[in-house]
C-alpha cells in the first residue's frame, strides 16, 4: 500500500475500486495502475460478494486493502464503505474495467489543488483504441460538466463529507449524476480534465441490459429529488413513453420504475424541499449543463453502438 511518510507531502489520494465478478478485469487494471507516475496513493478494493476468483487473486497482495462485503450491496453503497476507511484528502472512485495512462493521477491532483472551486474532477474518459490527437493534450484546460462518470471520479474529502457520499437509495446507475448535481446545487463545480487520460471498456463492470429498469427508476428519482419541475417534466414524459413501450413489448420490470418512486414519493419530495432551500446556484445554469451532458451522452452511445464507428479508431481533437 502506498503511504505518505511526511504530512508535508499531502494530499494522500485514496483510490477506491468496487469489484463484482471482476477477476478477468483486474490484471490490465492493476498493471496500468502500477505505471502511474503519481505514487502517493493508497488502493482500497471493495468486493460485492463475487463468486468468481476476484478475491482469491487479491487476498495476498500487500499493495492494497481488500474489503469483502457479505452480499452485493450495490456500487454507491460499496463506494461509501471504502470511503469510510480511506485516509486520503482526495478520494477517487474507479471501476475495474478502466486502464490508465501514466500521468492521469498527477494531473488530476494538480488540477484539484489549483482550483479551490472544484469539488469533483474526472479525467478524459475514452473508449479503448481511441487516438488522442489534439495538439495541446497536456495543457488542455478543464471544462465544466453537469456530471461525470463514477468509473473515474475524484472528489475532495471535505466535499464528500459535506454532501454525504453516494445516495444509498441507489443500488447502481445514476449515483454519480446524483452526487455531481448535489455538488453543483451546493455551489461547487464539476470538471472534466481533458489532459488526464484513462480508457474505459464500458459495460465490463455494469449490469447490462437487464438493468434498464433500475437505471430508469434511479433517473426518475434523481430528477424528482433535485431538479425543477420545468426541467424534469420533459424527462418524465419521455420516460413514461419508453417504459410503456418496453412493458408492452414484454418487459414487466418497467412497472417497478413507477411503483418504487410512488412508494417513496413522500421521502423524495421532503428531500427535494431541503435541497431547494439550500440551493447555492441558479438552477438554470445546472439545467443548461445537464442538457449539454445529456446530448454528449447520446452521441457517445451512438458511437459505441454503431459497428462502423467501432471498427475504426476514433480521433479526439481540440
Amino acid at each position: 500500500m502506498h503511504t505518505l511518510a511526511d504530512e508535508a507531502d499531502q494530499p494522500l489520494v485514496s483510490l477506491i475500486v468496487v469489484t463484482y465478478q471482476s477477476a478477468e478485469l483486474l490484471d490490465p487494471f492493476l498493471t496500468t495502475l502500477a505505471a502511474t507516475s503519481y505514487r502517493r496513493y493508497e488502493l482500497i478494493i471493495v468486493d460485492n460478494a463475487s463468486t468468481d476468483s476476484t478475491c482469491a487473486g487479491l487476498a495476498d497482495r500487500l499493495d492494497l486493502r481488500l474489503i469483502v462485503c457479505p452480499s452485493n450491496i450495490g456500487f454507491g453503497p460499496a463506494c461509501n464503505r471504502g470511503a469510510a476507511v480511506a485516509q486520503g484528502t482526495l478520494l477517487v472512485f474507479l471501476n475495474p474495467d478502466v486502464t490508465f495512462t501514466p500521468a492521469w493521477l498527477g494531473r488530476l491532483v494538480e488540477t484539484m489543488q489549483s482550483d479551490p472551486t472544484a469539488a469533483i474532477i474526472c479525467p478524459e474518459t475514452l473508449y479503448p483504441g481511441t487516438t488522442v490527437t489534439h495538439q495541446n493534450a497536456q495543457t488542455a484546460l478543464p471544462v465544466e460538466s453537469a456530471a461525470v462518470p463514477g468509473s473515474a471520479l475524484m472528489i475532495r474529502r471535505s466535499d464528500w463529507d459535506r454532501l454525504g457520499g453516494f445516495d444509498e437509495q441507489i443500488f447502481m446507475y445514476w449515483e454519480d449524476v446524483d452526487l455531481c448535481w448535489r455538488a453543483w446545487l451546493a455551489g461547487r463545480r464539476v470538471l472534466i480534465d481533458r489532459a488526464a487520460i484513462i480508457y474505459h471498456k464500458r459495460g465490463g463492470s455494469g449490469g447490462g441490459g437487464q438493468w434498464d429498469a433500475e437505471a430508469a427508476k434511479n433517473g426518475l428519482y434523481v430528477h424528482l429529488k433535485l431538479m425543477r419541475w420545468s426541467y424534469s417534466i420533459g424527462f418524465i414524459l419521455r420516460l413514461l413513453a419508453t417504459t410503456t413501450i418496453k412493458a408492452v413489448l414484454g418487459r414487466p420490470r418497467m412497472a417497478q420504475v413507477w411503483r418504487w418512486n410512488f412508494q417513496n414519493l413522500g421521502a423524495t419530495l421532503a428531500a427535494r424541499r431541503i435541497y431547494a432551500a439550500k440551493r447555492q446556484i441558479d438552477p438554470a445554469r445546472l439545467e443548461q449543463l445537464a442538457r449539454q451532458h445529456a446530448a454528449a451522452q447520446r452521441r457517445a452511445r451512438l458511437w459505441y453502438t454503431v459497428p462502423e464507428a467501432r471498427s475504426q479508431k476514433s480521433e479526439i481533437r481540440s
